[in-house]
């Protein structure tokens, strides 16, 4: 879904509240391949739950990432997500196409906390029966896109299309793993301060869901348990060496962790309520909290549920010069993905 688009070679911008992520595909003879990657991190406070709170930490860091890309275009596919964010399964009557459009423009009036002149809307459908039509309803504050936009255009580029996290996800997983259509997925993203969640089926999204906790909760959890600074409970939380036993840190993951499984056990007994008789048969983990030693097993155990880490480069050739960076942390750049995979004029997810 895009909520305004130009023409170009775009290229994906993920900008996430730990890091700025660039990645830009090209498709020739049905293979895609990747062409450039580049990222820089954010301090933390820069973008919280989805909100800029320093827009020129944020222009300087996507400026390094385009440098460090060496992309020569300036037009850029982003992405929103947060509390201004709505995506909702919604029910219409059955009318005829060219009525659509005005139909969902009255029935979002009944779902959006916000004046209807404040939003971009979009929406897609996904299915119909019985004389009426199931649509995945998505409204956006105007104000919230302009803020993502602002930054870019300071930064010196073009945002060229404006999409939704959460359908990039979807974006890459379509592509990686085309077969995987009979069953609903649960596409699983742990940013350092939202969790995005989208569940996917045939090619398309049934329902999306932004959970205001991620990777933070646990370096905040470590720093207070161990009384020290972010910086140094950030990389005992990924077991790097920084003076930390990671005895030490193992009983703040496991208390955090138990929180996000309740906080996705709450999201999909939402979706059971919505879907009759729709049953998530796998999850799959991204973003840079997804790598936690043991967070699949914990999460798969405590779910009854087989859940794997994304693989969003498995159809995608990887020129060599990059492939050190994508193997360190390939779900990552889920995101980031699934935005260089838009295309003027497509709908998305």
């Amino acid at each position: 879904m895009a909520f305004f688009q130009r023409t170009s070679d775009l290229f994906g911008l993920d900008i996430g509240s730990s890091a700025v992520k660039l990645v830009q595909l090209r498709e020739s003879g049905g293979t895609w391949r990747l062409v450039a990657l580049g990222t820089a991190s954010l301090p933390p406070d820069v973008i919280v739950e989805g909100t800029i709170k320093d827009p020129p930490t944020v222009v300087e860091a996507v400026r390094s990432a385009v440098a460090a890309a060496g992309v020569k275009g300036k037009e850029a596919t982003i992405a929103v997500c947060g509390r201004e964010l709505i995506i909702k399964k919604v029910q219409i009557p059955q009318v005829p196409p060219k009525e659509v459009h005005d139909v969902v423009q009255l029935e979002a009036e009944h779902h959006i906390p916000f004046a209807i002149e404040e939003v971009f809307l979009d929406y897609h459908g996904i299915g119909q029966h019985d004389g009426v039509m199931d649509v995945i309803l998505v409204a956006v504050k105007k104000s919230k896109v302009l803020e993502y936009a602002a930054v870019v255009e300071e930064a010196g580029l073009v945002p060229a299309i404006v999409d939704v996290d959460s359908f990039a996800l979807g974006n890459q997983f379509e592509l990686n793993f085309p077969d995987e259509r009979g069953e609903a997925v649960a596409l699983i993203d742990i940013g350092a301060s939202i969790m995005k969640t989208n569940v996917v089926r045939g090619g398309a999204t049934i329902f999306a869901r932004d959970i205001p906790f991620g990777g933070n909760n646990y370096t905040q959890a470590i720093a207070q348990q161990l009384k020290i600074p972010f910086e140094q409970a950030e990389a005992a939380k990924l077991g790097r060496d920084v003076g930390v036993r990671w005895d030490s840190v193992v009983p703040a993951l496991e208390a955090v962790s138990r929180e996000l499984s309740l906080e996705v056990q709450r999201t999909f007994d939402y979706f059971a309520s919505t879907a009759e008789s729709e049953r998530i048969g796998k999850i799959v983990l991204s973003g840079g909290c997804s790598q936690l030693p043991g967070l699949n097993d914990y999460l798969s155990s405590n779910w009854g549920i087989p859940v794997e880490l994304a693989k969003p480069f498995e159809r995608i050739e990887v020129d060599p010069a990059h492939a050190e960076e994508v193997a360190g942390s390939p779900a990552s750049f889920a995101v980031a993905v699934g935005l260089a995979l838009r295309r003027p004029g497509d709908k998305g997810r």
